[in-house]
């Protein structure tokens, strides 16, 4: 069984990742656009997950955390700020590298404040039983998150 804390911490790696292939581009404007494109499919996920399910269940749960959740969303909210005029941009543009470090940067901090302070607490607060069904609510939606558009269309159908 998966526990929500897990499933978050997996996404913080895949979003590590998707940094790391900037760092590969190494000069190749094509491959640091699509690593960029790659950063922004990673967090739009990420905060996706945290938005519609993690932070939820920590507020229900804790009720104690509202100003760190609130925190969490500005920072998610910085980065797609970030994320936005990177789209405007070329790897070519002075800024383009900068930009993507402050994104890292902002990424860090929240995983910094998540994994050492939410998560904990979360972990704490749930039995197995729910950590598993929000793990495989986090899990499901992640999946459906990753597989793009097409596999939205079902879910969207029967609404």
């Amino acid at each position: 069984m998966t526990d929500a804390a897990n499933v978050i911490i997996r996404t913080h790696v895949q979003v590590e990742r998707a940094f790391a292939a900037f760092d590969r581009a190494e000069g190749s404007r094509t491959a640091a656009y699509r690593a960029m494109l790659g950063i922004s499919d990673a967090l739009a996920a990420h905060t996706t997950l945290e938005q519609e399910l993690l932070w939820p269940a920590v507020q229900d749960l804790t009720g104690r955390h509202d100003h760190e959740i609130a925190r969490q969303l500005e920072v998610s909210h910085l980065l797609d700020v970030v994320l936005v005029e990177l789209g405007t941009m070329t790897p070519a543009d002075r800024r383009f590298a900068a930009k993507i470090e402050v994104a890292l940067d902002l990424f860090r901090a929240h995983v910094r404040d998540t994994e050492l302070h939410l998560l904990p607490k979360l972990r704490r607060r749930l039995d197995d039983d729910e950590a598993g069904r929000l793990g495989a609510e986090l899990a499901e939606r992640g999946r459906r998150l990753a597989d793009g558009p097409k596999a939205l269309a079902p879910a969207l159908a029967t609404r």
